[in-house]
């Protein structure tokens, strides 16, 4: 449903904190995870395994902010590219937990944790974009366009920047997964069942933009 502008302030204000605690947090377990991934040849195996759960249990609060933002974002309704970004950045930040807790914080995981970070910075950018735009409309009303009803949480090129985002990860990830099968890393099977799961998110890719392009919001 629309949003009235007071609503729709509030919505982005709201948003706009949540994705900022999530970035510093993610950011946090990112650091931290280089540290000790760089810690791997000399540290005894039950440090590593503490070091990697107390990390696994920074990681795993960030899904369920995630989960609220996202239900934030269906309840408002009128975006389609940025649920489908958080859907898969939470899905990534599962992934990216259960790897740590498993102590392997190579390139797979720290790519993942990149990724994450890209997801909730052109988020967060956004956010903050279209909460200045309504404050600048609010503060001048002729300038507006369009009934306020018929206002959207983000506008168009913003979602249309969103879908291009997600399409180059997944290409980059691709990439990068197709070179480890490829080379040394050949062993690793995970590499196989996320290059599957590629292929689901460009499925959902192809979704959004389509409901992009005819105005039904998902």
């Amino acid at each position: 449903r629309q949003l009235r502008e007071e609503e729709m302030e509030r919505l982005l204000v709201l948003l706009e904190a949540r994705f900022r605690k999530m970035l510093a947090a993610q950011i946090e377990v990112y650091e931290k995870t280089q540290e000790l991934d760089k810690a791997q040849e000399n540290a005894p195996v039950h440090e590593l395994e503490i070091a990697g759960g107390r990390l696994r249990r920074q990681e795993e609060p960030l899904v369920r902010q995630a989960d609220q933002a996202l239900m934030l974002l269906r309840e408002d309704g009128t975006s389609t590219a940025f649920p489908e970004a958080l859907r898969q950045a939470r899905a990534d930040m599962e992934t990216i937990a259960r790897r740590l807790g498993e102590v392997k914080t190579g390139l797979i995981t720290q790519s993942l944790e990149e990724d994450v970070i890209a997801a909730l910075e052109e988020t967060l950018a956004a956010l903050q974009q279209a909460l200045a735009d309504l404050r600048e409309q609010q503060s001048n009303p002729q300038q507006g366009s369009g009934q306020p009803g018929e206002q959207q949480l983000v506008d168009r090129l913003a979602e249309l920047r969103m879908i291009r985002s997600l399409q180059v990860r997944v290409n980059r990830r691709t990439e990068r997964y197709g070179a480890l099968i490829e080379g040394e890393q050949a062993y690793e099977e995970e590499l196989i069942e996320a290059l599957e799961l590629l292929a689901e998110r460009e499925a959902r890719i192809l979704e959004a933009t389509h409901d992009l392009h005819t105005g039904e919001n998902r």
